[in-house]
């Protein structure tokens, strides 16, 4: 019966003396595998029956608590407690030495009013505003659902930490202590620029390990990489005006500058990073997005003589450079390398980081550091969105940090992220070796696997839609480069046992397909590849024997 409790009539118990007819609630079904409590579930249908008005006007006394819960096999309390709030909302009244009635005025604001008839009517979209129609997201309904609920399958989406190493025994005690010290402080209104705390954390951190050039009056805390794009968007481009992105690049990054409003130029990408090239003053960015630490998907670091020329052209420009350190904690051949805000002296580098990718996901805290006469605008943007981030998380993450927790869990982290790794280079040479080749850098959570015979792309594309294997085709970060077809496997969020089930899984599927030939079938569509106009081939690669 799939966990549900069907109500028997009252026939079907021990008769009861009764002073008036008694109503049956026949048709109430509890269901006991369901994430709403019994309770709840015998108070909304007992009231929607009530605001029906279906039940026969004799009929007012309640069964008792004791009959009902013998009738629905539940506990008494269970039933008392559903009770309770029919009586506090005035459907039910209590009636001395006679029992519980149904009240004889229900309330009037629950009633539910006829609905007149009407004609059918022809569904149209809505007018929404032009930002959202110029967004590339094209999901609906569930796929909007982002989140996962328990522990997460093995997608091998990139940019996932492993949250399950994450030290919540350590989080909590600190979250205990900054409450019992601030109190009822940090359940106020914060500063829109963040607590002074963590940006004194945050400044101090990057100065010392990221090699940047900051004060803690450079800082504002925001929710996460999304917010800190959104943010410097919507504070230095008009709608129209020119910005810059590395293509490939972050998507993310690529609808929030379509959200603006910006004319998107993306810029191919080669062994030393963004291409500048050659630009008219016209059609100069007013925002460069760059990751150079190690670029989105590509994983390229860009070098030393491009970044002091891109810094370079923002100055000659007037244009602003925000760079995305993505993942430079997590280099594992060397030290990790000093940013590019560190290098600038013309104050036009905005620096953005996130601790989301590090600690976990749903922390939804990251960082700005600005030049200075921008950090007051950034602040007055960032302040219409959400006023501030929660107070109590950013007290915690500055302990966090200043107690040297921060660091010793990236240490922890990179000596994880090292071993699956290798792990997962192994296994995907064991179960994918013969479809692939994979590309190795020196930094990141994730790999490049480009396919050895274009014929075999379908036959991917199918087998991730009937595994739910998930790593992302490369064309889908690509807005015109056109590169040979690969896949963007993330590794980091799955154990070694994890890692190997889903290689072997989506492997036999594909075995799978192409013994039933089934791969010409798929509705994936790619770009027409030339040699002669890539801009990027794999350098590094690892091959089968």
């Amino acid at each position: 019966m799939n966990g549900a409790i069907y109500g028997r009539t009252l026939s079907s118990v021990p008769k009861q003396r009764r002073r008036r007819l008694v109503m049956s609630f026949e048709m109430v079904r509890l269901d006991r595998a369901s994430s709403e409590p019994l309770y709840q579930q015998l108070y909304r249908q007992i009231r929607e029956e009530l605001e029906s008005g279906s039940f026969d006007s004799s009929a007012s006394r309640v069964p008792s608590s004791r009959v009902l819960a013998a009738t629905l096999g539940i506990s008494r309390p269970t039933v008392n407690q559903a009770f309770s709030k029919l009586l506090e909302e005035g459907y039910l009244q209590a009636r001395k030495r006679s029992g519980i009635f149904v009240a004889d005025h229900l309330p009037a604001t629950f009633l539910k009013a006829a609905r007149p008839s009407t004609t059918a009517r022809t569904e149209r979209s809505p007018r929404v505003a032009r930002r959202v129609s110029r967004m590339t997201d094209f999901r609906s309904g569930r796929q909007l659902d982002v989140g996962v609920a328990g522990p997460p399958s093995v997608t091998f989406v990139a940019g996932l930490p492993a949250v399950d190493e994450f030290p919540i025994a350590v989080w909590e005690r600190l979250r205990e202590q900054v409450l019992a010290k601030k109190g009822a402080h940090l359940l106020r209104y914060a500063s829109s620029r963040g607590e002074i705390e963590l940006r004194k954390a945050i400044a101090a951190y990057l100065c010392d390990f990221r090699g940047a050039n900051c004060h803690p009056n450079q800082v504002v805390v925001v929710g996460g990489m999304q917010q800190a794009m959104l943010t410097c968007a919507l504070a230095l481009i008009n709608e129209g005006e020119v910005a810059w992105m590395e293509d490939p690049g972050f998507h993310q990054a690529r609808n929030v500058l379509a959200f603006v409003g910006a004319k998107l130029v993306p810029r191919p990408i080669d062994r030393e990073g963004l291409v500048i090239g050659k630009c008219s003053r016209q059609n100069s960015p007013r925002l460069i997005f760059v990751a150079p630490s190690h670029q989105f998907p590509l994983g390229v670091t860009m070098s030393l003589k491009r970044r002091k020329a891109l810094i370079e052209f923002a100055e000659s420009r007037d244009g602003y450079i925000l760079e995305d350190d993505y993942n430079s904690e997590f280099r594992f051949d060397g030290p990790p390398l000093p940013c590019l805000q560190g290098l600038d002296n013309a104050g036009r580098v905005i620096y953005a980081g996130t601790m989301s990718k590090i600690l976990y996901p749903s922390l939804r805290l990251g960082f700005l550091i600005a030049p200075p006469q921008l950090v007051d605008t950034l602040v007055k943007v960032r302040a219409v969105m959400d006023q501030h981030s929660p107070a109590i998380d950013q007290a915690t993450l500055a302990r966090f940090i200043t107690e040297g927790f921060f660091l010793s869990h990236v240490k922890r982290m990179r000596e994880l992220y090292a071993k699956r790794r290798v792990f997962f280079i192994e296994q995907f040479q064991k179960w994918l070796g013969d479809y692939f080749d994979l590309e190795v850098t020196p930094a990141g959570l994730h790999f490049i696997a480009w396919l050895r015979r274009r014929e075999d792309l379908p036959l991917f594309m199918r087998a991730r839609e009937q595994t739910g294997v998930w790593p992302r085709p490369l064309s889908f970060f690509c807005i015109k480069a056109q590169l040979d077809p690969a896949f963007v496997f993330g590794f980091a969020a799955w154990s070694q046992a994890q890692i190997e089930q889903g290689l072997a899984k989506l492997a036999s599927a594909v075995k799978q397909l192409k013994q039933r030939g089934a791969g010409n079938g798929s509705s994936f569509q790619i770009h027409p590849f030339s040699p002669a106009t890539g801009s990027y081939w794999p350098s590094t690669v690892v091959r089968s024997n």
